[in-house]
């Protein structure tokens, strides 16, 4: 928006990024976005790297690679980096572009209408700011939301996340490392995010574990459930971990219909999907697209924040049904849900019309009643 002359402030509370386990990847449907937005390339100077290739791994044998160059739209990857410098590189990338940028500012209010209001705590005062429109980009327990009055719908809880990092010389190729023991209710996820460092996720069924991971203390644990789902030892052995161990919960969080009087919700605030399918990060992206391109096309932005918050419930909802999908598929448990799962994915393999293929194509994967008929219903 700064770069099409709008004025536009961005308040940011945190003076240093610090890690907190956030998104490290954007899918190759979510690279798209970023193209669309000119933030990929400055991503790509600045933070990033490309994985042209995913290698998945079932209960410990790797298939072969996807490579998503050739097996996607437009020819996108995935693109990894370390969250922190990410954040650091928009933030200087807005200032770039002619946003003012207010770090260590905290929202206190947030009032609505047809010219909003917001009230700002920065260097021991409070400035009240107006605008056109107010966007809420502040989480899945967003205070604009809050004060907004709209009310999150929470699906129960199915899937857990757990991240750390690895520090060392794994001789991998770039790629997105997808592990699967689904007998066992459990994943997990390996990418490069920084030279000599790494990204590794455990992910679970809510039945799989008997507690949630947390802390240093659980180092040895989720080392332990790497082997067990078939990361290969030698990989381990040549890194160490290092930083936060914290579990997060996977159920879906959205507000329906995220906009009142010119306030709109983007990202996790407006809704969630489950991180263990990694689109939190592309997501946000498509939101910032949608909602900028009917601001960039209405003078009304009344109207312009409306549209974008039905653009928004329809992808959302499409993403969140083939998550769904791929999440029963893989991770449910036992004998029988293995049987099935080889015969799905069997079927997957001979006609791929049928893969719920969120990875390349994110919210507009193939995923109706057949399909979730055909893949579930096997025998």
């Amino acid at each position: 928006m700064a770069q099409n002359g709008v004025h536009v402030l961005i308040v940011e509370r945190e003076t240093v990024f610090r890690d907190r386990i956030r998104g490290e990847v954007l899918l190759p449907w979510g690279s798209v976005e970023a193209k669309a937005l000119g933030l990929y390339d400055l991503l790509l100077s600045e933070c990033a790297r490309e994985a042209p290739r995913e290698i998945f791994y079932r209960s410990g044998r790797p298939g072969p690679a996807r490579e998503f160059l050739s097996s996607t739209p437009q020819g996108t990857c995935v693109l990894s980096f370390y969250h922190p410098m990410m954040q650091e590189a928009l933030a200087a990338g807005a200032t770039s572009a002619g946003a003012e940028v207010w770090r260590g500012a905290i929202l206190r209010q947030v009032r609505a209408g047809e010219m909003p209001e917001a009230d700002v705590a920065i260097d021991g005062r409070v400035e009240t700011v107006r605008a056109r429109l107010i966007v809420g980009a502040d989480g899945r327990e967003s205070s604009v939301a809050t004060h907004m009055g709209l009310p999150k719908e929470k699906t129960p809880q199915e899937l857990f996340t757990t991240g750390l990092q690895l520090a060392g010389d794994i001789p991998l190729e770039p790629a997105l490392y997808f592990f699967l023991h689904g007998v066992s209710g459990r994943g997990s996820i390996l990418v490069q995010n920084n030279p000599r460092n790494y990204r590794i996720y455990l992910l679970h069924h809510k039945d799989a574990l008997t507690r949630r991971l947390a802390g240093e203390r659980d180092y040895p644990a989720a080392l332990d459930h790497f082997r067990q789902i078939g990361v290969p030892a030698a990989w381990l052995e040549a890194a160490t971990p290092h930083g936060i161990l914290a579990t997060f919960d996977g159920a879906f969080r959205w507000v329906t219909l995220p906009v009142r009087g010119n306030c709109v919700l983007v990202g996790d605030a407006a809704g969630c999907t489950d991180p263990v399918w990694g689109n939190g990060l592309s997501r946000t992206l498509r939101d910032v697209r949608l909602l900028r391109d009917r601001l960039l096309n209405d003078r009304n932005w009344d109207a312009a924040a409306t549209a974008y918050a039905g653009d928004h419930d329809d992808f959302f909802h499409r993403l969140r049904r083939a998550e769904q999908l791929n999440t029963t598929l893989s991770f449910s448990m036992g004998e029988e849900a293995e049987a099935r799962r080889d015969r799905a994915f069997s079927l997957m393999e001979r006609s791929p019309e049928f893969y719920p293929d969120v990875p390349g194509l994110g919210p507009e994967a193939r995923c109706d009643e057949r399909i979730e008929r055909t893949l579930l219903e096997l025998h």
